[in-house]
């Protein structure tokens, strides 16, 4: 049941000195990949949008249900050290308490706070190998359709020769956190109230994985017109920008495709 009352305004200094301390309980990400610090930014974004579709100047009532969960999930997040649960947690009580009320429903802004934490970094580790292992089996299919002569072990590649190693980084889960992270601030800011925001929040991880294993076709075809050496050079360097170009890309061409087959869409009722 609603229950009204008044945010705290200590709720929003506690929580805001809760964020970094989060990000410190494991700091393996800062091994990882300290970039991905930028998706922090996902936060005062979330709010920014949430301020943008203001419905009114008065406080919504909070439900005490979620706050109860909120509380339940940070707390099990950091006796586990599961960062999705410390995540979850937080962004729900940062929504409840710290958020003008807006007529973007509160399970989308809590989705893209989760966001700004790198839980697919340190949660889905295992994630990493299947990326790996199935964008070389892709990659070996694909040159053999052509005519190469492949040999596929695993995550180890030889194409007429030429030894690909499929790599950690090349795995993709630091490019991953990013596009996913990115890319649940760019469907809510396209769909901030439309139905659409959830196939194409459900499409984001099969668009991430299809962009990074189209940079592993591309890096492997560039080694073997050019050389292994240039193709872990500057081609390899950059290959990040790469699959966001076709990740960007291919989001674009399905958001227009399920537009012109959803023309028609009913009212929201997840609030």
């Amino acid at each position: 049941m609603a229950e009204s009352r008044n945010r705290p305004p200590w709720a929003t200094y506690l929580l805001g000195l809760m964020l970094p301390a989060i990000w410190w309980l494991d700091l393996t990400w800062w091994h990882l990949s300290p970039d991905v610090v930028i998706i922090v930014a996902l936060i005062p974004l979330a709010w920014h949008l949430a301020r943008q579709s203001m419905r009114s100047a008065q406080i919504t009532p909070v439900r005490m249900p979620w706050v109860y969960a909120s509380v339940v999930s940070l707390v099990c997040g950091v006796l586990l050290n599961q960062m999705f649960l410390m995540a979850s947690g937080w962004a729900g009580l940062a929504v409840l308490f710290c958020f003008p009320s807006s007529l973007i429903p509160k399970v989308r802004l809590w989705i893209m706070c989760v966001g700004a934490f790198p839980w697919v970094l340190l949660d889905l580790t295992p994630l990493s190998w299947w990326f790996r292992l199935s964008g070389a089996a892709l990659t070996g299919q694909l040159f053999h359709a052509l005519g190469k002569d492949v040999v596929v072990h695993g995550t180890l590649l030889e194409i007429d020769g030429l030894p690909i190693s499929i790599e950690a980084a090349c795995g993709g889960m630091q490019l991953l956190q990013v596009l996913m992270s990115g890319g649940v601030a760019l469907t809510l800011m396209r769909y901030p109230q439309r139905t659409l925001f959830w196939g194409m929040l459900a499409l984001l991880p099969l668009l991430a994985w299809t962009a990074n294993t189209a940079r592993i076709i591309l890096i492997s075809a560039w080694g073997l017109a050019f050389g292994a050496e240039r193709a872990a050079g500057a081609f390899h360097t950059w290959g990040a920008l790469l699959v966001l170009g076709i990740l960007l890309t291919l989001y674009h061409a399905l958001s227009l495709a399920l537009e012109a087959s959803f023309k028609v869409e009913g009212e929201i009722h997840d609030r």
